[in-house]
């Protein structure tokens, strides 16, 4: 269970960080909130400040005053290797799926492997 929770919260910070990048200016919560709907994830808007106080001890954001928040360079880093880490995942689910569809009969020579 717990690390059900830990995914969620990895999974809602890398979408703030993809709402941040698409960004060319500061952005706060509320707007933050109402963009991450876009990607179907439903944070109100009191609970993306708390996300937001993660990213920014870990140097993925900076806050610009009172106009809300961007994205470091540290940030776009994240960004990227989340998203190979999903590309990874997705190939180890399909090679999994294979694996349970392999039929293959040595002696008949006949069936499917992936």
């Amino acid at each position: 269970m717990i690390g059900t929770e830990v995914q969620d919260a990895k999974r809602k910070v890398i979408a703030i960080l993809k709402v941040l990048q698409d960004s060319k200016e500061p952005l706060g919560a509320r707007i933050i909130a109402q963009r991450l709907k876009l990607y179907g994830i439903e944070l109100g808007e009191r609970a993306v400040p708390y996300h937001l106080k993660i990213t920014d001890e870990r140097g993925l954001t900076r806050l610009i005053g009172r106009d809300g928040r961007l994205i470091t360079p540290a940030g776009e880093e994240e960004l990227k290797s989340a998203l190979v880490r999903d590309k990874v995942g997705f190939a180890i689910s399909r090679i999994e799926l294979l694996a349970f569809r392999t039929n293959f009969d040595l002696n008949r020579r006949a069936g499917l492997v992936p």
